[in-house]
C-alpha cells in the first residue's frame, strides 16, 4: 500500500464495471477511500472496496445531467469532508458513422465526455487548493492521435477532454493540482468487446509495436503513479499507453 495515497478521497466515474471498476479497485487496494458515479449500480465494486477495508460510496448518476453531477461532487464533499484525487473515467462511445450522426447525439458525447469532467473539477478542485493538494486525471484516448472512421464525435469530444486538462493544468497548477490524461489504446472489456467488431481488436493489434491486447490492468500502474505525491511536477502531459500506436 503506498503511503501516499492512504486515507486519500478518490472520485472514480464510470466505476461500475469496465475499466472504471478496476481504477477504482486499483486506488482502494493503494489505500484510497472511493467515491464512483456510474449510470450503472456499483454495488459489487462497492463490496469488493469494502473488503479491503476502504470507505466506498456509490450514487447511480446520469453524468449528462449537469444538476446531477453537481449533486454528486457535493454528495461526496459531505459523506468524506474531502476529495483528493478526480479520474474522470466514464465515456459516451458508440461507433456512429459521420451520415447518421444528429446534432442531439453529438450534445451527448460532449456532455458525458467534456461537461461533466468540466464540472467535477470546478466542484471538486476548491478543496483540493484549499489543503494545496490534488490530482485529476481525465482518461482520453489514443484515437486523438490515430483516428478512426466512425469515431467522429467520439475523438472530437476526446480532443476536447485533453485541452480541458491543459487549461485546467494552467489554472490549478500553481494551487499543488497536477492534472494529466492518460490516452489508453484499444482495452478490452466487456463493454468494448460487446460495442466493437472482433476484427476491429485485431486490426488495432497489428498497428501496436506491442503485439497484444490492451487489458486495463495494463493501465492502473499508470494510473497510480498520476495520482501519487511522486506525480507531482507532472503538469497538462497526456500520456499514451497504448502498445506503441501513436509514438
Amino acid at each position: 500500500m503506498s503511503r501516499s495515497h492512504q486515507d486519500r478521497v478518490a472520485v472514480v466515474t464510470g466505476a461500475a464495471g469496465a475499466l472504471g471498476s478496476h481504477f477504482a479497485r486499483r486506488l482502494a487496494a493503494e489505500g484510497c477511500h472511493v467515491a464512483i458515479a456510474d449510470v450503472a449500480p456499483a454495488d459489487e465494486v462497492v463490496a469488493q472496496i469494502d473488503a479491503l477495508g476502504r470507505k466506498a460510496y456509490a450514487e447511480v448518476c446520469d453524468l449528462s445531467d449537469a444538476r446531477a453531477v453537481r449533486r454528486f461532487a457535493g454528495a461526496v464533499l459531505e459523506r468524506f469532508g474531502r476529495c483528493d484525487i478526480l479520474v474522470n473515467n466514464a465515456a459516451y462511445m458508440p461507433l456512429v458513422p459521420l451520415a447518421e450522426l444528429t446534432l442531439e447525439e453529438f450534445r451527448r458525447f460532449e456532455a458525458i465526455n467534456v461537461e461533466a469532467p468540466l464540472l467535477l473539477a470546478q466542484a471538486l478542485s476548491p478543496d483540493m487548493a484549499r489543503r494545496g493538494y490534488g490530482r485529476i486525471v481525465q482518461i482520453a484516448s489514443s484515437t486523438v492521435g490515430n483516428p478512426m472512421s466512425g469515431f467522429t464525435a467520439y475523438i472530437t469530444t476526446k480532443m476536447a477532454g485533453i485541452g480541458l486538462v491543459r487549461a485546467l493544468a494552467a489554472e490549478l497548477g500553481p494551487k499543488g493540482i497536477a492534472v494529466n490524461a492518460i490516452a489508453p489504446g484499444l482495452t478490452r472489456t466487456p463493454s468494448s468487446e460487446k460495442n466493437l467488431p472482433p476484427e476491429l481488436f485485431e486490426a488495432v493489434r497489428q498497428q501496436q509495436l506491442v503485439k497484444r491486447t490492451e487489458e486495463p490492468e495494463d493501465l492502473c500502474g499508470v494510473l497510480a503513479f498520476l495520482t501519487s505525491e511522486e506525480a507531482g511536477m507532472l503538469a497538462g502531459q497526456v500520456l499514451y499507453v497504448d502498445g506503441g500506436t501513436v509514438f
